[in-house]
């Protein structure tokens, strides 16, 4: 069975190295692929000095559109199984593996590796991720309206961390939002039937670059993030999503 661990990168020069290898040492058996969504600094030649495979978007397009890439990169090349991390370090590739495990063993189409399900643990060591205060306000909010469109319980509607099969692949390749991506393919997943768990994970802070969420663009993401919901409970179901 063929594995690829996808990692989007836009202007992550300073940690995007270490991330492949980091992936490399917990899954040696994955490909690495590096999504470049038109990134201005040396986030390519960083990536394809220790070895990855990178795909360049060519100009900046958003989350959504490179890990829609991602998926459809790996639905094309035949893979079984995927997974995705971020390139700022925050993301630990054991962690990914675990997420893995859950879904070659079947017990689920879609993993979510969750920094909310045992808060307890994220405060064990001292370099794990802390959310702001905006960013706490942002996942309590879209964790109750996601549980509430959804009737399915999600504690971190934003995980940028998730693993998947090819059942995923297909439908993610075809529909996946450019905007609000981790949060309306939840809701989509759910729509369509698919199997869809969380599992409690470590997250770190950052290892190098900046967020672009400041406390006025969070409340901007919370409002248009709740409209991108109230529009994706209207939307048609699609046809069945093979298995």
């Amino acid at each position: 069975m063929r594995t690829l661990v996808f990692i989007p990168a836009w202007n992550e020069e300073d940690a995007v190295a270490e991330v492949i290898r980091d992936v490399r040492r917990h899954l040696p058996e994955a490909d690495v692929l590096v999504v470049d969504d038109g990134s201005a600094d040396a986030t390519v030649a960083r990536a394809r000095e220790v070895g990855a495979t990178v795909a360049s978007l060519p100009f900046n397009q958003g989350l959504g559109a490179a890990l829609q890439t991602g998926y459809l990169y790996a639905l094309r090349e035949g893979y079984d199984f995927c997974a995705h991390l971020d390139a700022d370090g925050q993301h630990p590739a054991g962690e990914v593996s675990r997420l893995l495990d859950e879904v070659v063993a079947g017990r689920a189409d879609l993993v979510i590796g969750s920094r909310y399900r045992d808060p307890e643990a994220a405060d064990a060591e001292s370099d794990d991720y802390k959310p702001t205060i905006s960013r706490r306000i942002g996942s309590g909010v879209f964790r109750f309206f996601l549980t509430l469109a959804t009737r399915q319980r999600f504690t971190d509607t934003t995980s940028g961390m998730r693993a998947a099969n090819r059942r995923v692949m297909a439908l993610f390749s075809e529909n996946y939002s450019p905007d609000f991506a981790e949060i309306e393919s939840l809701q989509l997943a759910v729509r369509q039937g698919l199997r869809v768990e969380e599992v409690p994970v470590r997250m770190l802070e950052r290892a190098g670059g900046a967020s672009f969420l400041t406390p006025l663009r969070s409340a901007f993401f919370i409002f248009k993030g709740l409209i991108v919901l109230m529009v994706g409970q209207f939307r048609p179901r699609q046809a069945e999503v093979e298995r």
